[in-house]
């Protein structure tokens, strides 16, 4: 008597064992990095085969935009040029910190209830740990790193308002253990809050507003640490026109946040307060701008007269988007 066969169809094989990880890693190669976050998402044979993967042929020029509440791990993520929106969990990293800077996708972020500073990529989830900063406590603050912490040529410079007439910064160079802490009263007009920060032509340069001026701090940290303090713009007035051999030419973004729709592309109301991180942007023509930091609810109360500011709403972050991995060799400092 013949045998009855099951005709009943098997399940198939598992998708990742389809294709070979030398094809896989060549598809993952070519992919823009929203199209490789959802590759690596698929399963650990995917995501496995994507380890050298970088993202680096994204198009985009324009910054994208984090948005996060302080004490949550979740964020959603706006790319401003398309109005497309997606939602980023489970980033630990995120949870009660601020960020002091962001470029070429990493950011330096600080976390005050501990003092740790570290980089982070919150698309790769690479993390470098820094040094921890001298101070625990860090007040109006601004941050610039000279290259990608990967490089070893890296230089973190992080500057903090004492009072109107002083400040203090603290230079961490690539591979060093302590961070180098600098004070100078030098300001020929007061310094009431610091804008943003930037990094060219070897020089960190420094945004800050005070008496009614937009001032300009130049510091070099090369051999012996050099500064230089210009006034930019009169804010209540016309741009002069600047010596070339004193102002550097990087242009200001201010009003980044309502430039990009941000509020409305995320379906927030104008009374929604959000605390920003800007970032270094290299266009296609080679000029630098700088997309200066906000804080709304400073803003809020300078205008309303008040003493006291409420924290953000929310903080936000503009990121360049790069998927950074590192090695083992480069995951500490």
């Amino acid at each position: 008597m013949r045998k009855k066969v099951c005709m009943e169809s098997c399940p198939p094989p598992p998708l990742s064992d389809l294709l070979p990880p030398e094809l896989l890693s060549k598809i993952a190669d070519g992919l823009s990095l929203i199209d490789l976050l959802s590759f690596r998402s698929v399963c650990k044979a995917w995501n496995s085969a994507s380890s050298t993967a970088s993202a680096q042929n994204e198009s985009s020029y324009e910054p994208w935009f984090l948005l996060y509440e302080e004490h949550s791990d979740q964020c959603q993520l706006l790319i401003c040029e398309s109005g497309k929106k997606y939602t980023i969990s489970n980033i630990p990293e995120l949870k009660g910190a601020t960020c002091l800077a962001s470029n070429q996708g990493w950011l330096l972020l600080f976390e005050p209830s501990c003092g740790s500073i570290f980089f982070f990529c919150p698309f790769s989830r690479a993390k470098i740990d820094l040094p921890k900063l001298p101070a625990s406590q860090l007040c109006e603050h601004v941050a610039a790193f000279s290259s990608p912490p990967t490089c070893q040529d890296c230089i973190v410079s992080v500057i903090s308002r004492i009072n109107d007439l002083e400040l203090e910064l603290n230079v961490l160079h690539r591979g060093a253990n302590e961070w180098i802490r600098h004070q100078r009263n030098f300001t020929p007009w007061p310094v009431n809050r610091i804008e943003c920060g930037a990094f060219h032509n070897g020089e960190f340069y420094f945004f800050a507003c005070g008496g009614g001026r937009l001032i300009q701090v130049a510091v070099t940290t090369a051999g012996n640490l050099q500064w230089q303090c210009f006034s930019i713009i009169p804010v209540s007035a016309p741009a002069p026109a600047p010596a070339e051999d004193e102002i550097v030419s990087l242009r200001d973004e201010m009003g980044y946040l309502d430039k990009k729709n941000v509020k409305q592309q995320l379906g927030m109301g104008r009374d929604v307060s959000i605390s920003t991180c800007g970032t270094q942007i290299r266009a296609l023509d080679g000029e630098d701008s700088v997309v200066f930091n906000e804080n709304e609810s400073i803003v809020s109360a300078e205008q309303s007269s008040s003493s006291k500011t409420k924290s953000p709403d929310f903080k936000g972050i503009w990121i360049h988007p790069r998927f950074c991995q590192i090695s083992p060799i480069h995951q500490s400092w």
